[in-house]
Parts: structure tokens; C-alpha cells; sequence
């Protein structure tokens, strides 16, 4: 399966949980070891669904033991609430620091 294939469906789980399309998104993420070959790419992405799903100790669940900071960005995400969140601070954690302009808004 070519890589633009590999990304469409894997952006098709993130749209279907976005959508509360649950039982989709579920299906979809069950092939994530033959879609997403790098073990920390693939666990973030299926925190990022359950995210989206509402599902919030699964999507920590799902960084345990990653260090990076893109997982450390997500777990200060799902551990915030919406009136304490620092947005800047926690795009800045996903990025790495980088893409400083869309940490700015």
C-alpha cells in the first residue's frame, strides 16, 4: 500500500473521531500496525483519537512511557481543563518549539 494510502485512512480515523463516529474510528485504528510503522507515531495518533472520542484516560493510556514532547504536550492537553489550559505552552510541547507562529494565536 503506498504511504499517501497509509496516511489517507489514518486521517480517516481522525476525522471519524472528530465526528463521533466511534465504531469507525475503532475499526480504523485496529489497523494502525500496518498503517503507522514507528511505535511513538502510532501511539500518539490513537491518543489523538481517543481524544477526540471523549475518551480521556484511554488517550493517556495510550502515551504511557512515551517521553517525547509531543506526548508530554498531549498528556498536559488531556489533563487541562478548558478555562486552565495554556494553548501557547501546549502547542509549543507538540511542536517542540517550533511553528513559534501557530503557537501565537
Amino acid at each position: 500500500m503506498k504511504s499517501s494510502d497509509k496516511q489517507l485512512l489514518v486521517e480517516a480515523a481522525l476525522a471519524a473521531a472528530n465526528h463521533r463516529l466511534e465504531k469507525q474510528a475503532v475499526s480504523i485504528m485496529a489497523a494502525f500496525p500496518h498503517l503507522i510503522e514507528d511505535e511513538v507515531d502510532r501511539r500518539i495518533c490513537e491518543s489523538l483519537i481517543y481524544f477526540a472520542l471523549g475518551k480521556r484516560a484511554q488517550a493517556l493510556r495510550a502515551l504511557n512511557g512515551l517521553h517525547t514532547e509531543q506526548a508530554e504536550g498531549l498528556r498536559f492537553l488531556y489533563t487541562s481543563s478548558a478555562e486552565s489550559a495554556d494553548m501557547k505552552t501546549i502547542c509549543s510541547l507538540i511542536t517542540g518549539g517550533q511553528d513559534g507562529d501557530q503557537c501565537n494565536s
